[in-house]
């Protein structure tokens, strides 16, 4: 049984393929994907993960971290047997930044005849667009190839390899620095002052101003609010801050201001 088993196999497989190789005979450049020319796409850090991300601070003074300028190339796993020409294109995934805005060194690439790798290529952002958005947020985008023009008729874009996708990740805004101001000192002079905290929060109000470091607010566990009138508008270059410890220190801190105790900017 087990050899009348293999022969009915063997025969259906023959059945099943005759068909294909004849509709195909008459045709001598037919795709053969085992010895095909796969054309893909290869950042010069793939190593760093499949996704390139690149991180954005935002202060008083600008658009900072890092540059964002992706270098990559166009590659083949073989050398190409003819001129091969390699259109690519930028796409946005996201809103607030426009295709338009991802610039390419170039979008369009040659790999001559025995060759398997480009150029290097480029994309870069310039990130003073992202100036007026002050909240938290990311941005994507993706380079892709979006067409190849060869002799060799043998040849396939890769599905998987054929595009580099790009996040950029904004901090909020932040106005706030770490250290102290040149050319500042502390305002002595604290009477009027109107201080006011949520509810629930141990210490006298008034210990966030007292100047004294044996007093204090705290809530356990929890983030809280204060608000500090100072009784007219002044400007301030920074603010100083005591605390029992590093462990009882905020993680995170938040300053918002007001000129009319209504409307509050951060």
């Amino acid at each position: 049984m087990k050899n009348i088993f293999q022969s009915l196999s063997i025969a259906t497989l023959l059945g099943l393929f005759v068909p294909f190789i004849s509709s195909c005979s008459d045709d001598e450049e037919v795709f053969n994907e085992w010895n095909a020319t796969y054309v893909s796409l290869q950042r010069n850090d793939y190593l760093s993960g499949n996704v390139k991300k690149f991180n954005l601070t935002h202060d008083a003074n600008g658009i900072g971290g890092d540059e964002i300028k992706m270098a990559f190339t166009v590659k083949t796993q073989k050398a190409v047997s003819t001129d091969m020409v390699i259109v690519l294109s930028a796409k946005s995934e996201t809103e607030g930044l426009d295709a338009s805005q991802i610039v390419l060194s170039s979008s369009q690439v040659t790999l001559k005849e025995g060759q398997m790798t480009s150029e290097e290529i480029t994309a870069t952002v310039d990130p003073t667009i992202f100036a007026s958005i002050m909240e938290k947020t990311s941005f994507s985008f993706s380079v892709s190839i979006s067409n190849v023009t060869t002799n060799d008729k043998n040849t396939v874009i890769s599905s998987s390899l054929s595009t580099l996708p790009v996040i950029i990740n904004k901090a909020a805004y932040c106005n706030l620095k770490s250290g102290i101001p040149s050319n500042s000192q502390l305002i002595s002079n604290r009477a009027g002052w109107i201080i006011n905290v949520e509810e629930g929060v141990e210490g006298a109000p008034n210990n966030l101003i007292d100047g004294k470091t044996g007093t204090d607010v705290a809530l356990n566990n929890k983030g809280f609010w204060f608000t500090v009138d100072l009784g007219e508008a002044k400007v301030l270059t920074g603010i100083k801050t005591n605390h029992w410890a590093n462990a009882y220190a905020p993680r995170e801190v938040e300053i918002l201001q007001s000129e009319n105790g209504t409307t509050w900017k951060s």
